[in-house]
């Protein structure tokens, strides 16, 4: 863990936080390899960089220059304003590890938007470019064409912004801005979409940043930055209207009022932390640019449960939150091996002096990580535990879902010693442990 990193961010109670990868330039989307291999030189997660380059990370976390110069302008490091859009979204093909990536253009004096595919063959370095979706108006300010995921059903899914200028279009069915579109890998339009003949599969969004799905439901979320009120989070279904312009609320699972930057947002459903943060949502909160030091505004990832159908929102925590004294704040955010990865866009020196210092950062729990853990932290033994009947369990223990202790290790929680029934526990039993009051003392180990 980097030095006194534990004054740059906080992160939640039995989490830790690392710097992985630093002296990036903008880095905006990452996304990792569906099946990595344990090849030290092969491709793990690829980074966009805001203007125009591709970094792929191997195994080993070495950085190589994937693709440079997508870019056929030059941009202007204003922030807010025409600096703030380049290359932004990014997805790996599961079958042949290539890379679908979006971006604008300029061509002839126009913006546009565009959707490319580039092959790579050792997945280090681009061999190839072929255009999927291009000629659609775009500006240099954001509401550009965003995040790009692979569905359940082997479909592209594109995030298309509104442009800004006219926000109705969101509203015409003959234009493509303001939606999200379904494609087949080659762009042609599948004959099973709402209307068959029009790549839209829903319409009303403003500027829609993230987007990923849930296993659960079989469902795709996306994220919409509001105006100056309702950034929100909805579940796309087909043939739906989300209402904007009229509308930031409309059929929307989350909104809030103040708006902070919503940029990405990701499911913890592979395993990567605890059982009990099975099928959270983790979103990204970026809030504004340059901004130095904490704010009320964004600089922070926070966590939400959702109802098993994905109509409400259950609870809602903050999981980390910048507060050191710089213009860092998280944008890009996936969950990877061993925990959720996310990119820092401007780093901890100062965006507007053009330096290369953004980063890349892991969260994993610290339950997983640390020593030779006798007893797993399962799902079967934190059910068998007794620790809630324990005379020394308290308020707090009980207010953050705290048992299972021999696994888990200590509480954070203040605590009185006032008996234990370990003894007694099964799960004690099962696994010949021999300790006491493990609330107090840690983590059982060999």
């Amino acid at each position: 863990m980097d030095e006194n990193i534990e004054k740059i961010w906080w992160v939640f109670p039995r989490f830790k936080i690392e710097r992985l990868i630093t002296g990036l330039e903008l880095p905006v989307n990452l996304a990792f390899v569906p099946e990595p291999t344990d090849n030290p030189s092969d491709p793990l997660l690829y980074v966009t960089e805001l203007y125009g380059k591709i970094k792929a990370i191997t195994n080993d976390w070495k950085v190589h220059n994937y693709a440079e110069s997508l870019l056929n302008y030059e941009p202007n490091y204003e922030f807010p304003g025409t600096g703030e859009s380049g290359l932004t979204g990014i997805c790996v093909e599961p079958k042949s590890g290539d890379l679908f990536v979006s971006m604008i253009y300029e061509d002839g004096g126009d913006v546009k938007n565009k959707l490319v595919r580039l092959k790579s063959k050792d997945g280090s370095k681009m061999d190839s470019m072929e255009i999927i979706l291009e000629d659609i108006p775009s500006i240099k300010a954001a509401h550009q064409i965003q995040a790009i995921t692979i569905g359940f059903d082997g479909k592209l899914y594109v995030n298309l912004g509104e442009g800004m200028i006219n926000p109705k279009v969101a509203q015409d069915d003959s234009d493509l801005r303001g939606k999200v579109l379904r494609m087949n890998l080659d762009g042609s339009i599948p004959e099973d979409n709402p209307d068959p003949d029009s790549s839209v599969f829903a319409k009303g969004f403003r500027n829609p940043f993230g987007a990923r799905w849930r296993k659960s439901d079989k469902s795709l979320y996306i994220s919409d930055n509001g105006p100056s009120y309702d950034d929100r989070i909805a579940k796309v279904e087909p043939g739906k209207n989300y209402g904007w312009p009229n509308s930031m609320r409309e059929n929307s699972l989350f909104w809030i009022n103040f708006p902070e930057g919503i940029t990405a947002l990701d499911f913890m459903q592979n395993g990567e932390f605890p059982f009990g943060y099975e099928d959270e949502l983790f979103v990204a909160y970026f809030g504004g640019s340059y901004v130095k030091g904490p704010s009320i505004k964004g600089k922070k990832i926070v966590k939400m449960k959702l109802n098993e159908d994905g109509s409400a929102i259950k609870s809602y925590d903050i999981f980390a939150s910048y507060i050191g004294q710089n213009a860092a704040s998280p944008c890009g955010l996936a969950f990877g091996p061993g925990g959720l990865y996310f990119t820092d866009l401007h780093g901890e020196k100062n965006g507007q002096a053009h330096a290369s210092s953004g980063n890349i950062y892991k969260i994993s729990s610290v339950i997983k990580a640390e020593g030779e853990i006798l007893v797993p932290y399962t799902k079967e033994n934190f059910g068998k535990c007794l620790c809630p009947g324990c005379p020394t369990h308290n308020e707090c223990m009980n207010n953050r879902d705290e048992r299972l202790f021999c696994a888990g290790g200590k509480t954070e929680c203040d605590l009185e010693r006032k008996g234990c029934l370990c003894g007694e526990c099964p799960v004690e039993s099962e696994y010949g442990l021999t300790e006491f009051y493990y609330c107090d003392e840690g983590a059982a180990k060999k």
